[in-house]
Order: structure tokens, then C-alpha cells, then sequence
């Protein structure tokens, strides 16, 4: 599982830091941001696309009715760019508050 993933996440930061210099020169400036930065690629570039699951009751969301064993498909990169629940979410920021706080690997704090 963890090949995939970390060289999604991988690629994925290189490329982000070479499109957002601004945030590179931060990193640079202090190697202590790499914690942080690391989850805000995990957050930035989902490594996990999509993930599908079967509801297993009846339940309406923002006025939509999913059906029990309906299938319901949860797009990562969707959880992590949601405007209501994180500031600034189109923006690369390797210090950004809470970084931590995505969904790149479902609820809550994920280690490998």
C-alpha cells in the first residue's frame, strides 16, 4: 500500500515546490518546516485518488438522499481543497496551520 502512495505524495511535492518557488525559498530558509511540509503535500496531492464504499443506512447530505447499499465514491482531492473546512485551500503552503488536519488517508491522523 505504501509504494503507491509515497510515490505519489513524492512527485507530487517536487513538483509543487518547483511551481510555488516562494515556498521552497521558506523551506530552504528553515529545514524545520519539513514535518509540516510533508503533510501539506499529502494534502496538496492526495496520494489515494478515490476510494469507494456502500452506505450502510439512509442518510441526506446537502439535500441529497444515499440510500443504504448505495455506492458512494469519495474523491480525496475534493476533502482537501473544501473552502468551508480549510483557509487558503488552492494554495501550496508547506506552514500552513493544522496541516495535519487532511484527508488524504480518510479521518484522522494516519502513519505508515
Amino acid at each position: 500500500g505504501g509504494n503507491d502512495t509515497t510515490r505519489n505524495s513524492i512527485t507530487g511535492g517536487v513538483l509543487a515546490l518547483n511551481q510555488h518557488p516562494s515556498e521552497y525559498q521558506k523551506l530552504k530558509a528553515d529545514p524545520g518546516l519539513i514535518p509540516n511540509m510533508v503533510s501539506e503535500i499529502i494534502r496538496w496531492q492526495s496520494p489515494v485518488a478515490h476510494m469507494c464504499r456502500t452506505a450502510m443506512e439512509d442518510v441526506e447530505i446537502r439535500g441529497k438522499t444515499i440510500k443504504k447499499g448505495d455506492k458512494v465514491a469519495m474523491w480525496y482531492v475534493s476533502g482537501n481543497r473544501d473552502h468551508e473546512k480549510i483557509e487558503r485551500a488552492d494554495e501550496f503552503l508547506i506552514d500552513r496551520e493544522g496541516a495535519r488536519h487532511h484527508l488524504s488517508f480518510g479521518f484522522g491522523i494516519h502513519r505508515c
